[in-house]
């Protein structure tokens, strides 16, 4: 999942407001926080205040998990 350059986006937006603005729920946003799979502009980002503002890029990172 990428969100960028959205004209709809707060100009003083957060990466927890940018991710929460894609769909997915307040305590999903905040586990992929925790988790280290968001990434803003390419760099790891883990707290949920970190500004986000357009034209910023604010993806997740799927992590392959094998089967037990």
């Amino acid at each position: 999942m990428t969100t960028s350059r959205n004209t709809l986006v707060a100009p003083n937006s957060t990466v927890l407001d940018r991710l929460l603005q894609s769909g997915i729920s307040e305590a999903r946003a905040l586990g992929h926080l925790k988790g280290g799979w968001v990434r803003v502009d390419g760099e790891k980002v883990e707290d949920p205040t970190y500004p986000a503002t357009p034209p910023s890029q604010v993806e997740l990172k799927v992590i392959m998990r094998s089967a037990s």
